[in-house]
């Protein structure tokens, strides 16, 4: 009965938390952002204070650990990474407390950095950074509600049948697609390629469930949600996501994919999971779901998701300073991204923006390769709720950006190449564009956001 409870009311209670927004002094918002603001309006100070700590701790320790190894598989998982992780973290970790102290203010190479739209946009009390680090941690540690008390397990056995045909892979694989929507997509490609070398999964179906299913989570989304100004309609941007993202598996599913057959690691026999006889497929969804409840300890849970916040902190966050920063001193300095996307500036101001808005969307169209949260910094000043919107959700169905997704498309044992990952981001945005031209205006003839 407790583990019945657990999974009814921890699941319920999980899509409440992510899911609906609710009002509170007049801000209609999902719990995230509602905490996003009491922690800015009320303990910035003691915040920033924990985050140049972190930051000091990442600066440290990526150093340490190029010479030294620990006897813990959990610090060193965190601490020891590839050569380009470890300058993304120490260039990251260094220009973020560079930005919060203020170093060499007095030198004139300092202002390119220290400059407001550039290093100043990423961190600081204004800094995006700071709602990033809010964001994760809370979401993160709410996370589970979604997670680990069956609600994976029972929607994803439930709709195998649907997924197998909408998307000829196994059924199996919803759990791994639902895990990245409300996880992290990066958790999805690892568990997508470990299946695919135990036999669950087919070149071919571990390709297409890889680069079609693993988005980056709701948390994350929820923190470019809210830095764009669409805390309010979370669940709106958030199905949009979901919906360009189906649509885009659809497609991706019936190419000819040649470079990747139907043919299994390593000659290894293939494992499918299957209905066991005499039940349904509601019943046994149901009681894999009370028995995932049942064996989720609330501890360990609560132990599990400190850990991933860790590794975000340490792995993910310096990372984005460092690209963040790097990509927008280029934008505001350079003509770099407005070179390679002019031709798209046409295209936007063809379907009814105007010339200056055109002009930000193009470059955070293409932004997205070298980090997910480009586009949003590219276009989070935009006056055109549409094209922030446009920008924001076109950012999560790319899907690959080289800081985190497309490195580890790449080391996976799938069998894609840089030059396949660069395929997949071109693919994907060609064909979102223009399914997102026809939701935004769709919405915004509905009045729930507008042009201007």
């Amino acid at each position: 009965m407790i583990d019945k409870l657990k999974f009814i009311f921890l699941s319920i209670f999980g899509f409440v938390f992510f899911l609906m927004p609710f009002n509170i002094n007049g801000e209609s918002k999902i719990a995230i952002s509602h905490i996003v603001n009491f922690v800015t309006d009320n303990t910035l100070e003691l915040f920033i204070g924990f985050t140049i700590i972190c930051a000091w701790i990442v600066l440290i320790t990526t150093v340490l650990f190029a010479f030294y190894s620990s006897k813990s598989k959990f610090v060193n998982s965190v601490f020891k990474t590839s050569p380009l992780n470890a300058i993304l973290r120490v260039l990251g970790s260094f220009l973020y407390l560079m930005v919060i102290n203020s170093w060499f203010a007095n030198y004139g190479f300092a202002g390119v950095i220290l400059d407001g739209n550039t290093g100043g946009l990423m961190a600081g009390a204004d800094g995006l950074l700071t709602t990033l680090y809010i964001t994760f941690f809370v979401g993160i540690m709410a996370l589970p509600l979604l997670t680990h008390f069956g609600i994976v397990e029972f929607i994803g056995i439930l709709l195998g049948a649907v997924v197998e045909k909408l998307f000829k892979v196994p059924g199996y694989s919803t759990i791994d697609a639902i895990a990245s929507f409300v996880g992290d997509g990066t958790i999805g490609i690892v568990v997508t390629d470990n299946q695919y070398q135990r036999g669950y999964y087919n070149k071919r179906e571990a390709y297409i469930i890889a680069t079609s299913f693993s988005i980056v989570g709701i948390a994350f989304a929820s923190a470019v949600a809210e830095e764009l100004g669409f805390g309010h309609i979370f669940p709106i941007f958030y199905g949009s996501i979901a919906l360009v993202t189906v649509i885009l598996a659809f497609i991706t599913s019936r190419m000819p994919l040649k470079k990747f057959p139907p043919t299994y690691y390593e000659g290894v026999t293939p494992n499918r999971i299957e209905i066991p006889q005499g039940k349904t497929v509601f019943n046994h969804a149901y009681e894999s779901a009370i028995k995932q409840a049942g064996d989720a300890k609330i501890g360990k849970v609560i132990i599990d998701a400190l850990k991933n916040i860790i590794n975000i902190y340490v792995g993910f966050l310096p990372i984005i300073m460092a690209v963040g920063t790097l990509a927008l001193v280029v934008a505001e300095y350079t003509e770099f991204f407005n070179i390679i996307s002019a031709p798209l500036v046409p295209l936007y101001t063809l379907i009814g923006y105007s010339k200056e808005v055109a002009a930000v969307m193009a470059p955070a169209s293409v932004a997205g390769f070298a980090d997910m949260y480009l586009p949003a910094l590219f276009t989070s000043g935009s006056p055109s709720e549409a094209s922030r919107f446009f920008i924001g959700v076109l950012a999560f169905t790319q899907l690959v950006f080289m800081s985190e997704t497309g490195m580890i498309l790449v080391k996976s044992k799938i069998g894609l190449s840089f030059w396949d990952v660069i395929k997949v981001f071109i693919f994907r945005t060609m064909i979102s564009i223009p399914i997102l031209i026809v939701i935004t205006n769709i919405l915004a003839s509905l009045g729930i956001i507008s042009f201007i």
